[in-house]
């Protein structure tokens, strides 16, 4: 069986990356900026999808291509709260529930945004990748967002974080604090889109969800 050891780099606990970085501040540092220029990139020409796996794993390919080779494969180690085995049937259960409500359309922009972060959170706590998941899920709602007539702006979002690892632990809390991001991120006039940085979301979201190794 894999196991994440076979991702890290010999003798770190940082991912191993294109980059051949070991130190995990500077992955951290790495992680933020170069998948910013293929963040800043989708703001013109968005990946194009079904809103279901493939489309998640093609936008983790396209931000995370210059960091990974595994960019935009699905993970095959035990991670989150869901073994690798059931992995596909997890996300399958739910962008087959996003199909049913077609994809949130004709929401009211409170409506939207409750359900949405729902998704966010329930796919969170999959954690369909290695590694990168926070990002890719903020892109991912990002054109769920744009599909409806709205605009996400994660750069406006303040890092919200829980007061103490208890409390990051309780889910009531979770799902609040991420439905607050959407909240805040949300602009119902795409118009005034502008490009992100995209290091804004994923430290908050990851914190709260607790989806992945700190180093990773």
């Amino acid at each position: 069986m894999i196991e994440l050891i076979d991702f890290t780099a010999p003798g770190t606990v940082a991912v191993r990356n294109k980059l051949g970085i070991t130190e995990p501040a500077a992955l951290a540092r790495a992680t933020a900026d170069f998948p910013a220029f293929r963040l800043a990139e989708l703001q013109t020409a968005p990946i194009r999808g079904a809103f279901d796996s493939v489309h998640l794993q093609g936008i983790h390919n396209h931000v995370f291509q210059d960091l990974y080779e595994w960019a935009g494969e699905l993970r095959d180690i035990d991670a989150g709260n869901i073994p690798a085995s059931h992995l596909e049937k997890a996300l399958n259960s739910v962008f087959d529930r996003l199909g049913r409500e077609n994809h949130l359309k004709g929401y009211s922009p409170d409506e939207w945004a409750r359900s949405a972060s729902a998704y966010v959170y329930d796919l969170g706590l999959i954690q369909p990748f290695v590694a990168g998941n926070g990002i890719a899920l903020r892109e991912f709602s990002a054109e769920l967002a744009r599909k409806n007539g709205l605009n996400l702006q994660w750069d406006a979002t303040p890092d919200i974080v829980a007061s103490d690892p208890i409390s990051q632990l309780n889910q009531a809390e979770q799902s609040a604090n991420i439905r607050r991001m959407v909240m805040l991120a949300m602009d119902t006039d795409p118009g005034t889109q502008r490009p992100s940085r995209g290091n804004v979301f994923e430290p908050a979201m990851e914190r709260h969800l607790l989806f992945e190794n700190p180093h990773l």
